[in-house]
């Protein structure tokens, strides 16, 4: 039952990244050149100083909302990947397992905000092509305390997140973990994201998709090579006895 609980949570942060990846396709996919929008990524270029406003001016208001709540409500996907990952980490040791899981789970607690707040900055300061030039001050002070709290969200689920990932590694390569040894190569911090920076340069708009997702792609790399590492755990001849116990006890 514990096998199948895995899987499921494997399957599903593979769903949850499809889903995130859509999401930031959807929020900051687009490509704005300076001439189509003079006045704010010209004129007002070095006061806003945010750049996915250049991704964000083509998009409708219903793309950008539907971008961030498709990520905002698919969260829970994410946090069963979590778990799944947890599982996989589990025979390396308490310390190791329990580390990243906190780490990861947070981080994915945590991302919504960073992830839906985009919306706020881009939407004030695409107000300004709207509203009379004595505006202009206040809606670009607004814009850019928006834009700071976007950092701090994001950066502190990013930066978590890394965190995550990089202790899973260390679990891995100890091999003792239910991953072969190998796998450190490709479950940590920077190998999925540089296979997915690969992607980003295919020809325009799916390298602007994909650079713009990034960071979901290399989460879809993670889960999908996890969830085929692990299909079969339970009965694996490679995994020691040991292993598969600690692996397929009850949480």
């Amino acid at each position: 039952m514990n096998l199948i609980a895995i899987r499921a949570a494997g399957i599903a942060g593979i769903v949850g990244s499809i889903c995130w990846a859509l999401g930031d396709v959807l929020l900051v996919g687009g490509n704005a050149e300076p001439s189509d929008y003079p006045l704010l990524l010209q004129d007002y270029a070095n006061r806003i100083n945010f750049e996915p406003l250049g991704w964000m001016l083509p998009l409708s208001e219903q793309r950008m909302a539907f971008g961030a709540l498709i990520a905002n409500f698919s969260i829970p996907l994410y946090l069963a990947g979590s778990w799944h990952l947890f599982q996989g980490a589990k025979p390396a040791g308490r310390w190791l397992a329990w580390t990243s899981f906190v780490l990861l789970f947070c981080a994915n607690a945590w991302s919504p905000l960073g992830h839906v707040a985009f919306y706020y900055p881009a939407m004030t300061f695409r107000t300004i092509l709207e509203t009379p030039t004595e505006a202009h001050g206040a809606l670009i002070a607004l814009g850019k305390h928006f834009d700071h709290m976007l950092m701090i969200a994001w950066l502190s689920a990013v930066i978590t997140l890394a965190a995550g990932m990089f202790v899973l590694a260390i679990a891995i390569a100890t091999g003792r973990s239910a991953y072969p040894r190998w796998a450190a190569a490709v479950l940590n911090p920077v190998s999925p994201l540089a296979i997915a920076a690969l992607g980003s340069l295919l020809p325009d708009p799916i390298g602007r998709w994909i650079f713009a997702a990034v960071i979901n792609v290399g989460f879809f790399i993670v889960y999908g090579l996890s969830t085929v590492l692990l299909w079969d755990c339970g009965s694996s001849p490679t995994l020691s006895r040991n292993t598969k116990r600690a692996l397929l006890q009850k949480s």
